[in-house]
């Protein structure tokens, strides 16, 4: 259930906030009030994309928030699984999305980053929009199928909700066998670079002593100068008349 939405800076509202009790709610005005503007806001909720030009005109960014009481259980559906270990537990779920003047987007999901998808999945289950042309959906597949589901009574309901679960069980195996696939890749390719470089000391054939022996010659290429200029200094001073010839 819905129970608190916030705009900022969406089309005409520079800032509104609603607080919503149990029951029906019915909110009513003239056109160019601003009904429709609500809708748009409920629509970034569900992750729906935003059109151009919705950020209030002078503003950098729209935001939207909703607050919602989500039903028991909610969380524990297996499609949202991989949702349910990024977000703290509460008796509130708080959906928020930030739309750029530029149209860049920015979701949240109890204040944390998230995905249009992971709005999309978390509000497809806490809000139903129907607008005055929701016959449509009949036309569309998802829609038939929905509807055939549900006429056919709990007992495929539970086969449905077996299936869904067994789905994503083998995500997560698919998920899990994809990393083994790319830790062998990564364990392969090291095994190679280990190889070569064998095989490059090897070839160079290094001795015993050889490491010292080249640190001593790079502090003495290291001094060069100084002691250039030292030996000079000397032979200076061991014969002077030489040096100014």
């Amino acid at each position: 259930m819905l129970s608190e939405l916030r705009v900022e800076n969406l089309l005409l509202i520079e800032c509104a906030q609603l607080r919503l009790g149990s029951g029906l709610t019915a909110i009513t005005g003239e056109t160019g009030a601003g009904k429709t503007v609500l809708a748009h806001a409920l629509d970034l909720l569900l992750g729906g994309k935003p059109r151009a030009g919705i950020v209030r005109p002078g503003a950098s960014e729209a935001y939207v928030e909703g607050v919602f009481r989500p039903p028991p259980g909610l969380l524990d559906d297996p499609e949202l699984a991989d949702l349910r270990e990024r977000l703290p537990d509460g008796d509130e779920l708080v959906l928020a999305r930030r739309v750029g003047a530029e149209g860049r987007t920015r979701a949240f999901v109890q204040g944390r980053s998230a995905s249009a998808a992971d709005l999309r999945e978390l509000g497809s289950r806490l809000l139903v929009f129907y607008g005055q042309h929701e016959h449509r959906r009949l036309t569309l597949g998802a829609a038939q199928l929905a509807a055939l589901d549900s006429f056919c009574g709990s007992e495929h309901a539970d086969v449905d909700a077996e299936f869904v679960a067994c789905h994503a069980r083998v995500g997560r195996l698919r998920r899990q066998l994809d990393d083994l696939r790319a830790r062998a890749g990564a364990r392969e390719r090291d095994l190679d670079l280990l190889a070569f470089e064998l095989a490059e000391i090897d070839a160079l054939g290094p001795s015993a002593g050889e490491r010292e022996q080249l640190a001593g010659e790079r502090e003495r290429l290291r001094r060069v100068d100084a002691l250039r200029a030292a030996a000079g200094t000397c032979a200076e001073t061991l014969a002077p008349d030489a040096a100014e010839a």
